[in-house]
């Protein structure tokens, strides 16, 4: 199964968005956003698909604003 992408707004809400999770118990690798992703930072989050749920509720919690989801 592939994984989840998360993306955000700018890359430094994505290395934020990456101590998150790692603080949260969340492992998500931090990969250059794929061309068919429409959003201003030009990094990603690959989450494992079993925790999809839990990287968005742990994102929540931190206040980390999530661009979205493409799975």
């Amino acid at each position: 199964m592939a994984d989840v992408l998360l993306y955000f707004a700018s890359n430094a809400d994505t290395m934020i968005a990456t101590k998150a999770l790692k603080d949260g118990g969340v492992a998500a690798k931090m990969i250059p956003k794929p061309a068919h992703v429409i959003a201003s930072a030009n990094l990603a989050l690959s989450v494992d698909p079993s925790f999809e749920a839990t990287a968005i509720a742990v994102l929540g919690k931190a206040n980390v604003a999530l661009g979205g989801v493409v799975k």
